[in-house]
């Protein structure tokens, strides 16, 4: 089995501060891909502390690593600093972020503030990819037998990273397949739950996720779902056994749901 290892990294989430919901939202993503998590571990924004738990890492061989935070522009934001005295690299600008960056912002790579830039760093010769729904972006190391993946610590930029890149990047690992895609029903979070709950008993390998904060008065609350199987053919077969369950069940309650 493909086993992994989840480091958090963050001051405010050992005082306690703010909750780790990315440790057990990427859990729950990668098990149900074929991974087994070993180990969840919480640091504080300390570069020696960080430097040490990816050392032993590495020691153990883990393959793959899963680090979230420590990307912002602020001076507490050390990720990088440990990856590049981990692996002896520089940390550079990633030109094609840059660009990214500054056509969400409608301007120039020229007119980008120095903070943007420094969002946009990564590691010398590692791969990287711009975040979806962010500016830091997604870095992707292999190191030996280990590969890191360091994204940023907002938890929607968390899950637009893995659902963006990293769903297909650790189903080539485990040789999982998985596609997800969105729907909109006229129904409260407290209404369609039942439903969702019941649909996941019935259908395996799925994962059907209400985006609260996403609800509009008068156009309805949309909803994720993330299916996993063997090859893309099943996993298409899957969603749409899935929408056709989710769209019996909602109708019976006299509402209504859409594909997005």
């Amino acid at each position: 089995m493909v086993q992994a290892e989840i480091l958090a990294i963050g001051d405010e989430l050992c005082y306690g501060r703010v909750y780790d919901t990315n440790s057990f939202w990427l859990a729950d993503q990668v098990t149900r891909l074929g991974v087994i998590v070993t180990r969840i571990t919480c640091v504080r924004d300390d570069v020696d502390a960080i430097h040490d738990i990816l050392t032993d890492m590495l020691k153990r061989r883990t393959q793959l690593v899963f680090i979230t935070g420590g990307l912002g522009p602020t001076e507490d934001d050390k990720t990088l600093d440990v990856l590049s005295r981990l692996t002896g690299r520089r940390i550079v600008v990633d030109k094609n972020v840059v660009d990214t960056i500054a056509k969400r912002r409608n301007l120039n790579a020229s007119q980008l503030p120095p903070h943007f830039l420094k969002m946009a760093s990564t590691i010398e010769g590692a791969e990287c990819f711009p975040n979806p729904v962010g500016l830091a972006p997604l870095t992707i190391l292999r190191m030996g037998e280990t590969t890191i993946f360091a994204m940023p610590g907002p938890p929607k930029e968390v899950q637009g990273c893995f659902t963006t890149y990293l769903v297909k990047e650790v189903g080539n690992v485990t040789h999982y397949h998985s596609i997800a895609k969105r729907v909109l029903t006229t129904m409260f979070e407290s209404e369609v739950a039942p439903l969702i709950s019941q649909i996941q008993k019935k259908i395996p390998g799925i994962y059907v996720k209400p985006l609260v904060g996403e609800y509009v008065a008068n156009v309805g609350l949309p909803a994720e779902i993330v299916v996993f199987d063997n090859d893309e053919m099943a996993c298409q077969k899957k969603y749409r056994e899935t929408l056709s369950m989710l769209t019996e069940l909602v109708r019976q309650k006299g509402k209504d749901v859409k594909e997005v």
